[in-house]
């Protein structure tokens, strides 16, 4: 995969997992937007200003989304597979679950979390995954084919 659509994939599967985390988040009147909980944490724990600490948190989100898109392009490119709907479900849905640990043990070691109903956040945050991987996915597809 070139590097061209390992961030085409990153920008395309963390927008469309954060328009999903939003839109949970409207539905349940919680907060689940990954970018401004990871902007709270920092302001709570940085010089960072409210803004500054929001802006890192986006800044932030959409880094972890180019890595979790790289690990995917290098885990087709090492099974020689081509990214499809099916492996884009099973990647989402391991890299929820491995976001979901991250997060656990983020809000764990913070001395001042924000208040995060942290069992719907999780749940959320997984089938947020599923949407980035098959985003993800889709666009790397696309890419390969456009050349």
């Amino acid at each position: 995969m070139s590097t061209k659509s390992v961030l085409a994939a990153a920008v395309a599967g963390t927008s469309l997992m954060t328009l999903f985390s939003e839109a949970v988040s409207k539905a349940k009147g919680s907060n689940y937007n990954e970018a401004t909980i990871l902007g709270e944490l920092l302001n709570r724990i940085t010089p960072l200003n409210k803004k500054q600490a929001e802006a890192a948190g986006w800044m932030g989100h959409y880094a972890v989304g180019v890595g979790f898109s790289a690990v995917y392009a290098a885990y087709l490119k090492q099974t020689g597979r081509k990214p499809t709907l099916l492996n884009g479900i099973i990647y989402g849905a391991l890299s929820g679950l491995a976001g979901a640990a991250i997060w656990h043990a983020t809000f764990k070691a913070h001395p001042n979390p924000p208040g995060v109903d942290l069992k719907n956040y999780y749940r959320q945050l997984v089938l947020a995954h599923v949407i980035f991987g098959v985003a993800a996915g889709a666009t790397m597809r696309k890419i390969n084919e456009l050349g």
